[in-house]
């Protein structure tokens, strides 16, 4: 397997799941920590499938996507993103916001 192989089948692993998030961040970025944990908070609430990637390793994905800076999250339904954010705000903000994209994503399906 080689290391875009690696990098692909990370990156798709949830993309079975009908909700996932894929929070993208950087080494050095001291935001990312904090967004990080914020998010990890969020998420022993929801518990939803996610993925996080150092988008140091990623160019392509980041090229792709249009990553325009970091943190981001991408609230992703299956291989669709459907809401990107790169502002976290708060704990409360950021599962007020994530919990009303998927019930409006629901509504849709």
């Amino acid at each position: 397997m080689t290391q875009n192989d690696a990098q692909d089948e990370m990156l798709t692993k949830h993309f079975d799941k009908e909700i996932h998030l894929i929070f993208g961040y950087t080494t050095m970025c001291g935001t990312c920590k904090v967004s990080e944990h914020m998010l990890d908070i969020v998420n022993d609430i929801l518990q939803l499938p996610m993925t996080k990637i150092n988008l140091n390793y990623y160019p392509e994905f980041n090229q792709e996507n249009k990553i325009m800076s970091v943190p981001v999250l991408l609230i992703m339904r299956k291989n669709q993103e459907i809401e990107r954010l790169y502002a976290f705000q708060s704990v409360s903000f950021l599962l007020e916001k994530i919990k009303k994209v998927i019930d409006e994503s629901r509504l849709q399906w």
